[in-house]
């Protein structure tokens, strides 16, 4: 039993070093995309980041004109001011921090036992569930916004995840700890933070239910959560830009479309997670489990809902806000499964978690491809910038566009160089290379076998035309 146990150990570590060393090749084979050029700059002088009072400066500006998510973007602009190598490393351990926390929720402070089966599971989930992987996890300012606020969130749970499954004493530091780290945490995103709130509203009523003492330090990280998470939503500059996207829909009409949008988010890519809650669920049901073993997969399950459903209140509901609700989701099935006991159950655990293993394994071979084929097409675009630009002086410059393929790439179904250069990106890409403007007249890609895009469609479409013509 020892000796399993040190194999289990070694491999979990192996993993996890494993998963660190693709996510930070991945990281590295990620350019500056999109908003990445505008944080780049100060919101509220234009001028390019240098210092810390710069970065304060430019955040409280886009805090009363655009966003009340100031903690993210402390990150997301902070990270313009080193070298992207900075970033690489300390995204790629986010990622994997992510992952461990995960774990930790569902294993709690049990020890001892290191369960390689669940670890592959959640890391598969990750991998496999969001619609915006590569935005959310690669892409330098919506790995700040989504991975890092789900990561802060996720984390601020542990300490309730432990006190359900054994009480512990606390003094006046934890107390004060907790209402800082939730202040902090509460301000992190507006649908991941709620549900969050969510999480720790039932970890309370739970505890209230079954009349055991609340410790104070709950009460003080709920309180400065919920604080963080008003001064998240009340920033003047979130009802700046609801200014801008004035909806006269009739009332009943926008929220039941709303509430629509948010149940196709689910039905689209949360159902396997969702079918694979509900049967493990039952299982653990079955094996006639505490209170407490039962309340805290569902309190995760329902904190993944809420902030699935608080995009409602949003007038849109972008993939890659759906980071949180995946990762609140794929914690209540790992917090289901790590508590199941039973030899033939976990040899069927381990059987499934293969399949999913050669499933993934196709899925890394291309979207390693497809992700280190746009950094070469972005490098060579990126030196022919260069060049042009030294040679021509503050002229503008047409250059082409680039498509990836899959939803891994960070690229993917962002705004890259296109024929309009007038929009702030667009700005803030020609003032990167010191242009008067960046264009682009045409969008290339790249070969990739079984894959389409829509740029590759029109040139194969150009192509037969052509073909025809000249048959004809």
């Amino acid at each position: 039993m020892l000796l399993g146990t040190k194999h289990r150990k070694t491999c979990f570590r192996l993993l996890a070093v494993l998963v660190f060393v693709l996510m930070l090749l991945y990281n590295c084979l990620t350019p500056y995309i999109a908003d990445d050029f505008t944080f780049a700059y100060a919101f509220d002088t234009g001028l390019r980041l240098q210092s810390l009072p710069q970065l304060i400066q430019s955040l409280a500006f886009h805090y009363m004109e655009w966003t009340g998510r100031v903690i993210v973007k402390f990150f997301a602009q902070g990270f313009t001011m080193f070298p992207k190598i900075v970033f690489n490393i300390f995204n790629a351990a986010a990622y994997l921090g992510l992952g461990l926390v995960i774990y930790r929720l569902a294993r709690g402070r049990s020890s001892g036992r290191y369960d390689v089966i669940a670890f592959i599971l959640i890391q598969a989930a990750l991998w496999e569930i969001s619609p915006a992987f590569g935005q959310t996890n690669l892409w330098m300012c919506g790995a700040c916004n989504y991975l890092w606020a789900s990561l802060g969130c996720l984390a601020f749970l542990l300490p309730w995840r432990y006190y359900l499954q054994k009480p512990f004493a606390s003094g006046k530091k934890m107390c004060i700890g907790m209402a800082v780290a939730g202040l902090f945490a509460g301000w992190l995103s507006e649908n991941t933070s709620a549900g969050m709130l969510v999480c720790l509203v039932l970890c309370i009523i739970f505890l209230l239910w079954q009349k055991q003492k609340v410790p104070t330090w709950m009460y003080t990280g709920f309180g400065g959560a919920l604080l963080g998470f008003v001064i998240l939503i009340a920033a003047p500059g979130n009802y700046n830009r609801a200014d801008d996207f004035a909806d006269t829909t009739p009332f009943l009409t926008k929220y039941a479309v709303r509430f629509l949008d948010c149940v196709n988010m689910l039905w689209d890519n949360a159902l396997p997670l969702l079918l694979v809650f509900a049967a493990l669920y039952v299982l653990l049901w079955m094996q006639k489990k505490s209170p407490a073993e039962l309340a805290w997969p569902a309190i995760l399950l329902l904190g993944g809902l809420g902030a699935n459903f608080a995009m409602i209140l949003s007038p849109f509901y972008y993939d890659r806000s759906s980071h949180g609700v995946f990762s609140l989701l794929t914690a209540a099935c790992a917090a289901c499964l790590i508590q199941l006991e039973g030899k033939q159950l976990r040899a069927l655990f381990a059987a499934g978690t293969a399949c999913v293993s050669v499933i993934c394994l196709f899925d890394i071979c291309g979207a390693t491809y497809d992700i280190a084929s746009y950094w070469m097409m972005y490098r060579t675009r990126e030196a022919l910038i260069v060049s042009e630009a030294s040679e021509n002086e503050g002229a503008p410059i047409v250059t082409y566009g680039i498509e990836p393929y899959t939803k891994w790439c960070g690229a993917y179904d962002l705004p890259d160089i296109r024929e309009n250069g007038e929009d702030s990106i667009a700005l803030a890409r020609a003032k990167w290379y010191g242009v008067a403007e960046l264009t682009a007249d045409e969008v290339r890609t790249y070969p990739f076998p079984g894959h389409t895009n829509a740029a590759y469609e029109a040139g194969y479409e150009e192509s037969a035309e052509a073909e025809s013509k000249g048959v004809s």
